[in-house]
C-alpha cells in the first residue's frame, strides 16, 4: 500500500481503489477496532452488503468511510497489521490519501478550505477580537457560519485572544543569549490560548530553563492535512522545517505546545518532505508535557509548590496516547504534593477540524458522549487537557475550559501572570 504521496502510486485512483479494498477486507476479517469510531462500523456495514466480497466496494461506500475517519490514530495504535507486517496497513493515512485523491479531483471543499488555514482566520480574528468573539456567539451569525463554511452553529468556538502569544513574545520575553530549548507555540496558543504559551515560558524559565520562541512560525499542516490539502501542509512543512532545524542541529529539544502539532512534526513532516533536516526536526520535537515529565521522573523539576491542585480531571487526549504519552501528565501533575489526578480515556470527538463541520457534529457529539458524561460527573474539580480543541468538548459539560497542564504547574508555582493573557 502507498503512503507517500511523493510518489505517482499515490494520487493514482485505481491504485488507491485497490489499496483501500484490501485494507477493508482485512478490516473486515479483523475487526479489533469496531468500536473505536464511525468509520468502522460503516465500513463492515459496506462490506457485509456484498457479502463480505470488498471487491464489490462502490467508490461512494470506499469515500464515506474516508469521510468519517478523524485521525485520531487509535486504530494504528490497536491494529496487528501495521508495518512493518506484510500487510502494510497504516488505516489513517490510507484515509488521508484518500481524500487528498478526491480534493486534487474535485478540489478542495470550502469547509476544508477555511478550517484548513487557521493562521488567516487567527489574523481576522484577533485584528478584532472582541467583535469576532461576539459574532462567534450570535446566533444569527453563527447561522450564517455555517452556511458559508459548513462550521456547525451548536459547536462551541475558541475564542481569540486580546494579545497574541508571538506578541507578548515581543513585549515580555526577553531573548536568551544561549537557548536551552525552542518552543512550538502552535496557532491554537498563538491566536487563541496565549496564556499557555506564556505559562510554557514562565515555567521553564522558573526550572533554569530557556526557551527560545523562534519568529515565523507557521500552521503544523495538520488542519490542510484534515482536507487532504497536501500541497497546503507539505509548503507549512518546509517553511516550520526551515525555521526549527537549527535549533534541531546543536542538539536543543523543540517543545510543541499541542499534541496534535507535536504529532505531526514528528509521524507527518519527515515522510511529507523525506530530507535530513525534516527527520532531524522530528527527532528533537517532544510535547511540551512529556518534556516537564520527563524532568520531574529525574527529580530535576524545582519543589516549593505554593499550593495543590487538589483534584484533577485530566483528558488524555487521542494524540497524546498516539505519542505513547499516557502517563506524562500524570506524572508531572502528581509531582506537586497534594494533587490527584484522575484520567478521563475517551475520545473528544473534535479531532482536528472534523468535529467543527455541520455534517459530523451529531456523529461527534456521539463519540464524545463518554467524556462528557465523566467530566459532568466530575464538576468541581480542575478540568484539564493538554488539547485546547478537545476543551471545546469538555466546556460544554464542566461549564470552563480546562486548563493545560503547564498552565496547572505555573498556578501551583504561584508564578505571576501579566498582561492580562
Amino acid at each position: 500500500m502507498e503512503y507517500n504521496p511523493n510518489t505517482d502510486r499515490y494520487w493514482d485512483e485505481t491504485a488507491l481503489s485497490q489499496d483501500m479494498k484490501k485494507a477493508f477486507d482485512i478490516c473486515n476479517g479483523c475487526r479489533l477496532c469496531y468500536s473505536l469510531c464511525p468509520s468502522f462500523p460503516e465500513l463492515f456495514k459496506a462490506v457485509e452488503s456484498h457479502d463480505d466480497d470488498a471487491d464489490l466496494l462502490t467508490e461512494d461506500e470506499l469515500s464515506l468511510t474516508a469521510d468519517l475517519c478523524y485521525q485520531c490514530k487509535l486504530c494504528y495504535l490497536k491494529c496487528p497489521y501495521i508495518p512493518p507486517h506484510r500487510f502494510d496497513l497504516d488505516f489513517p493515512r490510507l484515509m488521508l490519501r484518500s481524500k487528498a485523491v478526491r480534493a486534487k479531483k474535485h478540489g478542495i471543499k470550502p469547509a476544508d478550505r477555511f478550517l484548513g488555514d487557521p493562521e488567516r482566520v487567527g489574523r481576522l480574528g484577533t485584528a478584532a477580537p472582541a467583535l469576532s468573539n461576539w459574532s462567534n456567539e450570535n446566533a444569527v451569525m453563527r447561522q450564517v457560519m455555517e452556511k458559508a463554511v459548513g462550521i456547525d452553529r451548536r459547536r462551541h468556538l475558541p475564542r481569540f485572544a486580546p494579545l497574541r502569544f508571538s506578541q507578548w513574545v515581543e513585549k515580555n520575553h526577553e531573548k536568551p543569549g544561549a537557548a536551552d530549548v525552542a518552543i512550538f507555540s502552535t496557532c491554537t496558543v498563538e491566536y487563541h490560548e496565549p496564556g499557555i504559551g506564556q505559562a510554557a515560558v514562565k515555567v521553564l524559565a522558573h526550572n533554569g530553563i530557556q526557551a527560545a520562541v523562534p519568529a515565523f512560525q507557521r500552521c503544523c499542516g495538520m488542519p490542510a492535512l484534515d482536507g487532504g490539502d497536501i500541497a497546503g501542509a507539505t509548503l507549512r512543512a518546509k517553511q516550520n522545517v526551515a525555521v526549527l532545524v537549527r535549533y534541531a542541529r546543536e542538539g536543543k529539544k523543540i517543545l510543541a505546545l499541542q499534541p496534535t502539532c507535536a504529532y505531526v512534526l514528528k509521524k507527518e513532516y519527515p515522510l511529507l518532505l523525506d530530507t535530513d533536516e525534516a527527520r532531524l526536526v522530528s527527532e528533537q520535537t517532544v510535547d511540551v508535557t512529556e518534556y516537564l515529565a520527563q524532568k520531574a521522573r529525574k527529580g530535576e523539576l524545582k519543589k516549593g509548590f505554593r499550593r495543590s491542585l487538589g483534584t484533577v480531571t485530566y483528558h488524555l487526549s487521542c494524540h497524546t496516547k498516539a505519542e505513547g504519552l499516557k502517563r506524562s501528565a500524570r506524572d508531572v501533575l502528581s509531582y506537586v504534593d497534594g494533587t490527584t489526578v484522575n484520567v478521563v480515556d475517551h475520545c473528544a470527538g473534535i479531532d482536528g477540524t472534523w468535529g467543527l463541520k455541520a455534517e459530523f457534529y451529531d456523529a461527534s457529539q456521539k463519540v464524545a458522549a463518554k467524556l462528557t458524561k465523566a467530566f459532568h460527573e466530575a464538576r468541581g474539580t480542575q478540568a484539564c487537557s493538554d488539547c485546547a480543541l478537545a476543551g471545546l468538548q469538555i466546556e460544554t459539560a464542566s461549564d470552563r475550559p480546562p486548563s493545560h497542564p503547564v498552565e496547572l504547574l505555573w498556578q501551583a508555582y504561584g508564578l505571576e501572570r501579566s498582561d492580562g493573557v
